[in-house]
C-alpha cells in the first residue's frame, strides 16, 4: 500500500508536471502575439529601440522591410519614389524619425505639389562601401526613381581604407552577453516565445549608458600607456562623459587611437587621398550601375561636417582629442574628394558646405559633444537641397 507521503509526494511531482506541460502550451498560444522580426534590408524588422544620453532622447521603429522609416512596399504609394542613402547623419541618430533631413525633404516636396515619398534608408556607421551594399538590396526590391547618397565629408573618405566589414548576427550577440548561457539556452527550449517578449520588452526601454559603459572599459583595457596618458589629457568634461557612458566610447577611442584621423583626407594630392577617392569611385559606379538597370537616377551629396563648418564643432572635436587644423573651417578639400570620386563614377555631386557654414553663425547645427547634425541642421540641409531635387526631378525624363 502506498503511504500518506508517497502518495503527496506523487501528487506534487503530478502538479509540478501538469503545471510545466501547461507553461509550456501556454508558452506556445503567445508565438502569434510576437512582434515578427526577421532579416530585413538594413536591420531586423519591426523593432523598436529607444536611445538616450544628455544631449538627445529619441527613439527609432523599423518597418516590416527592416528600415527606420514608416511601412513602404514593392509598389510605390507616391509617382516618385527617392530612396535616401547615408551614415547615422542620414539616418537620423539623435532625432525623431520625422526630424530626419529625409522625411523633411519629403514634406518639403509634397508642400511644393509634388507626388513625392521618401524612404529613408540610412544606417549607423555606414560608408560608401555600405551605401552600395544597401543600394543593391534595396533597388530591386523598392523600384525607386532617383537615389540621394549623403557622403558625410572627411569621415566617409577615411573610411575607405579600413577592410570590409561582415554582417552580425544580432541574436548570437545577445546570446554571447547572457551571464548564465547554459541556463538561457534550457530557458531558450521550453519558453522561447516568454523570452523573446521580455527581450522585446528590455531592449525597447533600454538605454545607452549601460552598453557604453562597458564598452568604455574594454577600450580603456586596451588602451597602451601612451594612448592613456592623451585620455588623461582631453577636456575633463568629454572625459567624464566617456566613463558614464553618456557619449558614444567609439568616437573617444578613434581619437585617443588615432588623433590625426580627420586630418589624413586633407591632402587631395597624396597618394594615400587619390586611393582612398579612386575606392569610393568604385562604389559610387557599383550604386549607379544597380540604379540603371532598374532605370533609376543617382546623385551624391557632401553631408557636412561640424568641423568643417565652424569653429565651436572644430574645437569640440578638440576637446575629444582630435588634431585640427585652422584651414579646415576654410578648406574645400573634403567636396573636392567626393567630387572628383563622382567624376570618375559619372554621377552627379552638390556640396553645401558654404551654405551651411553662413548658417552656423545664426545657429547650432551640430550636437556639442555627439557632433551629429541636430534637429536645425537636419532641417537646413532638408532646405538647402530641396531646390536640387525638385529640379532634378521635374527635368527627368518622362517627368510631368
Amino acid at each position: 500500500m502506498i503511504s500518506k507521503m508517497a502518495k503527496r509526494l506523487l501528487l506534487l511531482l503530478t502538479s509540478l508536471a501538469i503545471c510545466l506541460i501547461a507553461s509550456v502550451v501556454a508558452d506556445r498560444v503567445a508565438r502569434p502575439f510576437l512582434p515578427k522580426h526577421g532579416a530585413g534590408l538594413i536591420f531586423p524588422t519591426n523593432t523598436t529601440r529607444h536611445f538616450q544620453t544628455p544631449e538627445f532622447s529619441f527613439t527609432v521603429k523599423t518597418n516590416s522591410l527592416g528600415f527606420r522609416d514608416r511601412e513602404f512596399s514593392g509598389q510605390k504609394s507616391a509617382r516618385i519614389r527617392i530612396l535616401a542613402l547615408g551614415d547615422s547623419f542620414t539616418y537620423g541618430w539623435g532625432v525623431e524619425i520625422d526630424q530626419s533631413w529625409p522625411k523633411i525633404l519629403e514634406q518639403r516636396l509634397r508642400n511644393a505639389g509634388l507626388d513625392v515619398e521618401i524612404a529613408n534608408l540610412g544606417k549607423p556607421a555606414g560608408s560608401p562601401r555600405s551605401y552600395a551594399d544597401i543600394a543593391e538590396r534595396a533597388v530591386p526590391a523598392l523600384k525607386p526613381d532617383l537615389l540621394i547618397v549623403a557622403v558625410l565629408q572627411g569621415d566617409d573618405l577615411a573610411q575607405m581604407e579600413l577592410p570590409p566589414q561582415p554582417e552580425t548576427n544580432q541574436e548570437q550577440i545577445a546570446d554571447a552577453s547572457i551571464k548564465y548561457p547554459r541556463a538561457r539556452a534550457l530557458a531558450k527550449r521550453l519558453y522561447p516565445n516568454f523570452l523573446a517578449l521580455l527581450d522585446e520588452r528590455e531592449n525597447s526601454e533600454a538605454v545607452l549608458a549601460n552598453q557604453w559603459k562597458r564598452e568604455a572599459q574594454i577600450f580603456l583595457s586596451v588602451f597602451t600607456p601612451e594612448e592613456k596618458a592623451r585620455l588623461e589629457n582631453i577636456d575633463a568634461r568629454a572625459r567624464k562623459a566617456f566613463l558614464n557612458g553618456e557619449l558614444n566610447p567609439a568616437l573617444v577611442y578613434l581619437s585617443i587611437h588615432q588623433p590625426e584621423y580627420f586630418l589624413q583626407t586633407l591632402d587631395a594630392n597624396s597618394a594615400k587621398v587619390r586611393t582612398l577617392v579612386s575606392k569610393t569611385a568604385e562604389q559610387f559606379a557599383r550604386i549607379k550601375n544597380v540604379a540603371q538597370r532598374n532605370n533609376a537616377d543617382v546623385l551624391i551629396v557632401s553631408m557636412p561636417y561640424g568641423m568643417y563648418v565652424n569653429s565651436a564643432s572644430l574645437k569640440s572635436r578638440e576637446r575629444l582629442g582630435f588634431t585640427s587644423a585652422p584651414e579646415m573651417l576654410t578648406t574645400n578639400a573634403e567636396d573636392e574628394a567626393i567630387r572628383t570620386a563622382c567624376q570618375m563614377a559619372g554621377v552627379r555631386f552638390y556640396d553645401y558646405t558654404r551654405e551651411f557654414r553662413q548658417e552656423s553663425i545664426q545657429r547650432d547645427l551640430f550636437f556639442e559633444l555627439d557632433g551629429h547634425i541636430n534637429a536645425h541642421g537636419h532641417n537646413y540641409f532638408a532646405e538647402v537641397i530641396a531646390p536640387m531635387i525638385k529640379q532634378s526631378i521635374t527635368e527627368a525624363p518622362g517627368a510631368e
